[in-house]
């Protein structure tokens, strides 16, 4: 596969992905192994307020797991990885 094809592909499935395009760009991020708050705000461009706010959100929902609330630091929860696992798999519907 090329990165043009797997950079298609992996962005269909974040567009119809259920998420907040905030909330799901803050996962990734994430994913991507941004840990704290600012870091995911200074890398995504979203204000530390929205950041805070998607992240509590991605928490309630089981996709994150905060690992220091008071430093502020988040990590995949099993909910997290199973969404990611589903935008990287290429095989599956898309809305399957």
């Amino acid at each position: 596969m090329k990165a043009i094809d797997f950079a298609c592909r992996f962005l269909s499935r974040v567009q119809h992905d259920e998420l907040s395009p905030a909330a799901r760009l803050v996962l990734v991020a994430v994913a991507a192994g941004l840990e704290h708050k600012s870091d995911i705000s200074q890398e995504t461009g979203l204000s530390l307020s929205v950041c805070t706010t998607q992240l509590r959100l991605l928490s309630s929902f089981g996709e994150l797991r905060c690992i220091s609330p008071l430093a502020e630091r988040y990590v995949l929860a099993p909910a997290g990885k199973e969404r990611l696992r589903r935008l990287f798999d290429f095989h599956l519907p898309l809305h399957g």
